[in-house]
């Protein structure tokens, strides 16, 4: 039997005296997601914090698109990592609320005032909303394009999960239709298929033994990812519109935390796409003047005894 609970979300961003982004999930007063034991941490390693424009890694920390080139600063080795907004302020809206939800809506503009513009100078808003009931959390997104250039872009979701209870008994389940390849935890462009491979999560699959940073593709809304607690009653489901069509999943080796992070592209879109890899890249562009949206549901459910 299923029962509901009581989820509660914090995510806080241009509220605090430094802009780090902070966020926090609690169910029953079960903390879900890694906490940083003061602010000032890097905004990337706990919480859940929202990679755009370039999710996860670009190799050698540029590309090439509609014929100009971006360049980033390298901070993993020769790499970029985590995109241009985790740890910028963000302008908040006043929260609102009914009888079914409470709600609080977010922006950024991304032009000449933010400091990194230059990395990537595409004029444009991005709109991130946070609705609450419950059963879970919704993170919604909206890219709007304000230049005259095309916007390419990812966008992913990166929630540190807390092992609650034994890292043998939490099952985690990816319904991919396959796995991408890769040399150097940056993705060749192949796509692999997941019968008999280690990387095989579209049935549960413990932790225990669990060693993965890779990137699986072919994600569909009708078959959400996530994950079950099975020693803490706790099933965790990340349902997500169709534009969220890769996962990565990270399960670091004697660490009390695992990631499961929809993107609505590959790691490292912007190079496959430009090798012609657009199915497998699955990079997002958005015209001039127009806009594009799409969403993350963590439900949350609470597995009783009969």
């Amino acid at each position: 039997m299923k029962t509901r609970l009581a989820p509660a979300w914090v995510w806080n961003a241009g509220l605090l005296p430094k802009p780090e982004a902070t966020s926090s999930l609690k169910v029953d007063g079960t903390e879900l997601l890694a906490q940083p034991e003061k602010l000032g941490l890097p905004a990337v390693r706990y919480g859940c914090p929202i990679l755009f424009p370039t999710p996860n890694r670009v190799r050698d920390s540029k590309f090439m698109f509609d014929g100009q080139s971006y360049s980033f600063k390298a901070n993993e080795r020769t790499h970029f990592i985590h995109g241009l907004v985790h740890s910028l302020k963000w302008n908040t809206r006043s929260p609102s609320a009914d009888s079914e939800s409470a709600w609080v809506e977010t922006f950024l503009d991304w032009d000449s005032g933010v400091p990194d513009f230059g990395l990537f100078p595409i004029k444009h808003r991005l709109t991130m909303k946070f609705a609450l009931n419950s059963h879970g959390v919704k993170l919604s997104f909206m890219v709007d394009n304000h230049d005259q250039k095309r916007l390419p872009f990812g966008l992913a979701f990166h929630p540190w999960f807390q092992i609650l209870g034994s890292r043998a008994e939490t099952y985690l389940q990816v319904p991919a239709q396959k796995h991408m390849e890769a040399e150097g935890l940056l993705p060749t462009g192949k796509l692999k298929a997941l019968d008999g491979s280690p990387y095989d999560l579209r049935v549960p699959v413990s932790l225990a033994n669990l060693r993965l940073d890779d990137v699986y593709w072919g994600m569909l809304p009708e078959q959400a990812p996530g994950y079950e607690a099975r020693d803490k009653g706790l099933k965790v489901t990340l349902g997500a519109s169709k534009e969220f069509t890769h996962m990565v999943v990270y399960t670091p080796a004697g660490k009390p935390f695992f990631c499961m992070e929809n993107q609505t592209c590959s790691t490292d879109a912007h190079n496959l796409h430009a090798r012609g890899l657009q199915k497998e890249a699955h990079l997002l562009i958005v015209d001039p003047g127009r806009s594009l949206s799409g969403w993350l549901y963590v439900k949350v459910e609470r597995e009783q005894e009969r």
